[in-house]
């Protein structure tokens, strides 16, 4: 009982809640766009499918002027991709005659 003995009810307040997006926010340290390709082809998505697996979460791809534009956030995921990518040229090229 509060003083000369009223019995207080409590009081109720409402609360307003404003609800906020968070993006995560990482540093760009370098950016690969591979000549030719489309985030349809299939070794591409082969390529996003083994990142995903091995690092988790979602990898930045965009339309390039030449090809699909991949941006990244760790030097070691680059030069990965970079490396399969100059492998995969290498596979493809015809002989000479």
């Amino acid at each position: 009982m509060g003083r000369g003995g009223r019995r207080r009810t409590p009081r109720t307040f409402k609360k307003e809640c404003t609800m906020v997006k968070r993006r995560k926010e990482e540093e760009i340290v370098g950016v690969l766009e591979f000549e030719g390709r489309t985030s349809e082809d299939p070794e591409v998505m082969k390529w996003l499918a083994e990142h995903k697996a091995r690092n988790g979460g979602k990898i930045r791809m965009s339309r390039g002027s030449t090809g699909v534009r991949v941006a990244f956030s760790k030097p070691a995921d680059m030069a990965l991709w970079q490396a399969r990518s100059e492998q995969s040229r290498k596979g493809k090229r015809l002989p000479r005659s």
